[in-house]
């Protein structure tokens, strides 16, 4: 008798850990889908879309007038401090000092099949497991060759993901300074590529701790729904990261400011990267180990990651998508 008792116990754990696992899998996916609405009521209130914010750790004493947070056309901080009002997080949004940003977790900001409200070990701040997704240029924009290039799997050391190619809008990665005063798009010249997701970066500078220190960079504007010309179904704007298990309570340099950064890979990641699940080596198709992982989307779950698009809804999509598909997903107007 005890044999089959131990025997049946045996047989139903794994189904109960898979419905538990379903179940945390949907509160993600209803997770994504609410942001994906207050992004939508961003939309209806200003006429487009949230930005990424500005750089990386801004400080919400920058981007502020009277006590009250710029709107989305004006803030340094992330999207996801942009929706807080639409997520019936009102009271979050109004707080005026980084410190108390900071310190105050988001629980919709984190997926319960991956970890509970977590905080950085070292800049003790309120992490996120949700990052908006950039895109590199198209094929037509950069041309066959070099686009080849890019997204080669055949030598991924030289692509796309390597040279972390688009995510702060230059040809050459480069992050054109991290602070403030940040080069204008005329400044930076041919190297300028511009942002062709939906969440694009701020355009609207201030020097950090020093908020009268204004400086307008020409980037590309907020997003009006008009200028995703490949339909809001078809494009997707916010994804799950991929993050080590091993360091999911820790730190590291790619999850360590949280849901508040600005433009960071905290909070932003690209979708020229290979997506892949959760773990504690990110290897490329090759088969190399690579440490590209904080520009890397990807979930605690097994087959695939919670995906927002433009209109609003939210599907899983597989870790093996190809990633000339997954790019142009994630770019607004490329034609695919």
């Amino acid at each position: 008798m005890i044999a089959i008792i131990a025997t049946l116990i045996g047989l139903l754990l794994p189904a109960v850990q898979s419905a538990r696992e379903a179940a945390r899998r949907t509160q993600c996916t209803n997770q994504v889908k609410q942001m994906m609405l207050a992004m939508h009521g961003i939309v209806s209130t200003y006429g487009y879309f949230p930005t990424g914010g500005l750089y990386p750790w801004p400080n919400i004493e920058d981007f502020l007038q009277g006590g009250k947070p710029f709107g989305p056309g004006k803030q340094g901080l992330s999207w996801a401090f942009q929706i807080l009002p639409f997520m019936e997080e009102t009271a979050v949004h109004n707080l005026t000092t980084t410190s108390q940003i900071t310190n105050t977790p988001v629980s919709q900001y984190f997926c319960p099949s991956r970890r509970p409200p977590t905080r950085s070990t070292v800049s003790n701040a309120w992490l996120t497991d949700y990052a908006a997704l950039n895109p590199i240029q198209s094929r037509s924009q950069l041309g066959d060759s070099t686009f080849n290039v890019l997204m080669s799997s055949v030598n991924p050391g030289s692509g796309a993901c390597a040279r972390t190619w688009g995510p702060w809008g230059t040809k050459d990665g480069s992050n054109s300074g991290l602070s403030a005063p940040l080069k204008t798009a005329t400044e930076l010249g041919t190297t300028y590529t511009g942002f062709s997701g939906v969440l694009v970066r701020s355009s609207y500078s201030v020097e950090k701790n020093k908020p009268t220190n204004v400086k307008l960079l020409g980037y590309d504007p907020p997003v009006k729904p008009a200028k995703i010309t490949d339909g809001t179904s078809k494009t997707a704007v916010i994804a799950e990261k991929r993050l080590r298990p091993s360091t999911y309570f820790d730190n590291e340099w790619y999850d360590d400011r949280g849901w508040s950064d600005g433009w960071d890979p905290d909070a932003i990641r690209s979708t020229a990267c290979w997506p892949q699940a959760d773990g504690d080596e990110y290897r490329l198709p090759n088969g190399s180990v690579s440490d590209f992982a904080g520009y890397v989307v990807g979930s605690a779950h097994r087959n695939g990651f919670s995906t927002g698009f433009a209109d609003g809804s939210v599907r899983m999509l597989d870790y093996e998508i190809d990633l000339e598909v997954f790019n142009s997903l994630g770019h607004r107007a490329d034609g695919q």
